[in-house]
């Protein structure tokens, strides 16, 4: 999803790529924000949990990114259902593109080594995960 006027928890308000890691059945989505400036992270493709900055690195070709871009583990954003979906059919969020599932898959498991995640977003990204089970 691209959000021009994503609102950071500083209150400053930017242009922001984020991820959406669920579905919303929980009554909330949980979105993580991405970068691709990759100065401060590693370069290996995949979980960088335990990094300094934890973070998940999608290389340029491993999705419909355009280039390297690093999913940041240490900052989760929990959105309202109907306002979320209000924004994408009003045109103020745009979607991007999907991942694709093996990718949303690792994205998950390396979001439950995250300390970061209140109880709450765990209970979220568990049951995201549960889905692939099913």
């Amino acid at each position: 999803m691209f959000d021009d006027n994503f609102k950071f928890r500083d209150g400053t308000i930017g242009r922001k790529i984020f991820i959406v890691l669920n579905d919303g059945s929980d009554g909330i989505y949980l979105g993580v924000k991405t970068t691709s400036r990759g100065d401060r992270f590693g370069i290996k493709h995949g979980c960088q949990a335990l990094d300094r900055y934890p973070n998940f690195h999608l290389v340029k070709g491993s999705s419909f990114l355009s280039e390297n871009t690093w999913v940041q583990l240490d900052n989760f954003f929990e959105f309202e259902p109907s306002q979320l979906i209000q924004k994408v059919t009003s045109g103020l969020i745009n979607r991007l593109g999907v991942l694709p599932k093996d990718l949303i898959k690792d994205l998950l498991i390396c979001i439950t080594h995250s300390e970061d995640l209140s109880e709450i977003q765990e209970s979220i990204v568990q049951s995201a995960l549960a889905s692939f089970q099913a």
